[in-house]
């Protein structure tokens, strides 16, 4: 949930930067686009370090979970099915 907090509110500094540097002051698109992405970059960098922490650990866990448990039908299943294609050899 951290992970979700965290890209909604890099998004949110990003187009409170972008917008007006595209509508009010006509920027290029892209030109807006490069300078909207450093300064949320660094806001974010700067003052949403618990945060940014918070969504590492999230993914993280995210990663090192192994997913769901064998049963031990599907234990058994994949045994019989070594055993026989080992046969067939």
């Amino acid at each position: 949930m951290q992970f979700f907090k965290y890209t909604v509110i890099r998004l949110a500094l990003f187009f409170v930067v972008f917008l007006p540097l595209v509508v009010l002051l006509r920027w290029p698109i892209f030109t807006a686009g490069l300078v909207a992405l450093l300064i949320a970059f660094a806001l974010s960098y700067l003052f949403l370090n618990k945060l940014r922490l918070a969504a590492n650990t999230d993914v993280q866990k995210m990663f090192n979970s192994k997913g769901p448990k064998k049963s031990k039908q599907d234990l058994d299943d994949e045994a019989a099915e070594d055993r026989f294609l080992d046969g067939e050899k």
